[in-house]
């Protein structure tokens, strides 16, 4: 992945700040937090160009947006993340959202199973908002997380995870999380991994999306491909100031069964693209991957 494509992983902020504002969050109302996030926006924009030109790019690229609604679209992106972000240490200080689950059928019909299961999440709306309302007392959940993740924000999301029989896993360079990982599945548990980000591996699996060729990381299709697993894929999208609409499907098919290994992994993929595809038509800015996502 070229260097400006390559995305850092890294949390902004310290840790005080961080504490700071989760303190704001236990006094101040949620919509000033909003408002002055709203302010702040246009110098993070100007400050920060690559996130802002490959959101516009893909805009005016992948949506066909002209120019004028890609640059005002833009603005609009970067409002819903930061709301995003906001929620996120909203529900830290105790703050919770009103959610509406779609097909959650889905779900309690494979935790049933004494099989495992793959879910896979995107940089999509607020994925993290899906763990704190879904539950499974008879499943444990494994969050795979990437390692430039800050302490502070790893405990806070333990502390809130925690109860909800949810595991969360760093993805370190060394690797060992790997076999945590196929012990959970080898043990019938559930396993959240991001399928559109590559955890430090470079083997991709060319897709479709929005028109355009894209690469999504090999890892949880080949993961799901090996072992045969059922796979669910999960998307939390703000439908309100203090509300989310969650969405979940189910990826495989029967004809799956019957594939090879190789044509099995690509299936899922294409499957996994068209369904990011469908979403990203309806709710477009709500992509948040801030980095040249398309080759």
């Amino acid at each position: 992945m070229s260097e400006e494509r390559k995305w850092a992983g890294k949390t902004h902020g310290t840790p005080w700040m961080h504490k700071a504002l989760i303190g704001m969050f236990k006094v101040l109302p949620l919509e000033l937090m909003y408002l002055i996030m709203a302010l702040v926006i246009p110098f993070y924009m100007i400050f920060y160009r690559p996130g802002y030109t490959s959101i516009y790019h893909y805009l005016r690229r992948r949506q066909g947006w002209g120019s004028v609604r890609s640059f005002f679209g833009c603005y609009a992106n970067h409002f819903l993340f930061g709301t995003a972000l906001l929620d996120r240490f909203a529900s830290y200080a105790g703050r919770r959202f009103r959610t509406d689950m779609h097909n959650f059928n889905l779900f309690t019909d494979l935790t049933a199973q004494p099989e495992g299961f793959l879910m896979y999440t995107t940089h999509i709306g607020n994925p993290e908002i899906t763990g704190y309302m879904l539950r499974s007392d008879g499943k444990r959940m494994n969050v795979i997380t990437f390692p430039g993740e800050k302490s502070s924000i790893r405990t806070w999301r333990e502390n809130m995870l925690g109860p909800n029989n949810i595991r969360l896993i760093s993805a370190d360079d060394d690797m060992s999380w790997l076999f945590t990982l196929n012990a959970a599945l080898a043990d019938g548990e559930i396993v959240n991994i991001h399928a559109d980000r590559s955890f430090g591996s470079p083997k991709t699996l060319e897709v479709s999306l929005l028109g355009a060729p894209a690469h999504l990381p090999l890892g949880p299709f080949s993961l799901a491909a090996m072992r045969n697993l059922p796979v669910l894929a999960s998307f939390s999208l703000k439908a309100g100031i203090r509300k989310y609409n969650i969405f979940i499907y189910r990826l495989d098919t029967p004809e799956m069964a019957v594939m090879s290994r190789e044509d099995r992994q690509q299936a899922l993929a294409n499957a996994y693209a068209q369904l990011l595809e469908d979403v990203l038509h309806k709710h477009p800015l709500q992509w948040y991957n801030f980095y040249e996502f398309w080759n």
